[in-house]
């Protein structure tokens, strides 16, 4: 994979790879896989695994000898969980200042490349939020700043200089943001595609599922989110097939050819998946399938 290939890759540490009864040696092999495949995006969040998928991410990539200078990490302030264990939202100003530096501390960084407010509605976004963010970037905290949400914030935002990175939901199951990540690259915002397998739940990889512990976390999180997708959608499962494909890279290569999107991250807990996905970043999509899926998904004005 070429240097521009990779940095449209990233993976993202959280989910099942962030969770500590997932073993530590099955978790460096995936880093290893990605920093062997070229990828330099790794995305984290205070919230995941209660800060474990920080401080993982930190000591796995110092043990593997990668360069935090040559790595763009991401990480997402602003959802914690309370002393009952719920996720909350918390983006008090007088705040961010702390969840900030525990992130720091726990990914053993002086400096954050990318932040990113984690899940805010657009009225969180109030004058003294975006004071306090620009007091974290002026105290050399921060390197860029930015927003991981769903469409309402994103589109929001749009063109909003303060926030340089924009984290949409993007994927042949959640489409909709296609407008917005187009108007937001041509204000000069990075956009970098969160879901982008929609966890596979349109063209369910059942074996893997079902005799993998981490197969059978994501499966019971499908059920829950969404039940009636595994069901599935019968067009697009079989617009998902060509020779030497797999369904997975077919899905990651229709997000990276969307207009406007920089790059889009993907979890795994398996180094084999994470090569196999690399490959996608270094292929045009297949005319037949791309011809398929615009007729499933029509470019809007």
């Amino acid at each position: 994979m070429s240097a521009v290939e990779a940095v449209r890759l990233g993976l993202g540490c959280a989910s099942y790879w962030a969770r500590p009864g997932f073993p530590e040696a099955q978790a460096r092999a995936v880093l290893a896989a990605a920093l062997e495949a070229g990828i330099r995006r790794f995305d984290t969040g205070a919230s995941y695994a209660d800060g474990y998928a920080e401080q993982r991410l930190g000591r796995l990539l110092r043990e593997l000898g990668a360069d935090p200078e040559k790595l763009e990490i991401s990480t997402k302030i602003g959802t914690l969980r309370d002393a009952r264990g719920r996720l909350v939202k918390d983006f008090a100003p007088q705040r961010l200042g702390d969840q900030l530096v525990a992130s720091l501390q726990r990914l053993g960084l002086e400096q954050v490349p990318v932040l990113l407010l984690h899940g805010p509605v657009p009225e969180m976004l109030s004058d003294e939020l975006r004071a306090a963010l620009e007091r974290l970037r002026e105290r050399g905290l921060v390197g860029r700043l930015g927003i991981n949400a769903h469409l309402a914030t994103i589109e929001a935002v749009v063109g909003d200089p303060l926030f340089e990175v924009l984290m949409p939901f993007l994927s042949l199951q959640e489409p909709q943001a296609r407008a917005a990540i187009a108007a937001a690259a041509r204000s000069g915002q990075t956009v970098i595609a969160a879901g982008p397998l929609a966890r596979m739940s349109f063209r369910p990889p059942w074996r893997d599922w079902l005799t993998r512990p981490s197969g059978r976390w994501y499966l019971a999180r499908a059920l829950a989110r969404s039940p009636g997708s595994l069901l599935g959608n019968r067009a697009l499962r079989q617009a998902l097939n060509h020779p030497d494909w797999t369904p997975a890279q077919l899905a990651l290569a229709w997000v990276l050819e969307q207009p406007g999107v920089t790059a889009a991250v993907f979890g795994s807990t398996r180094p084999e998946h994470v090569r196999e996905l690399a490959e996608a970043a270094s292929r045009p999509l297949p005319e037949p399938v791309r011809d398929r899926l615009a007729a499933l998904y029509p470019a809007r004005p």
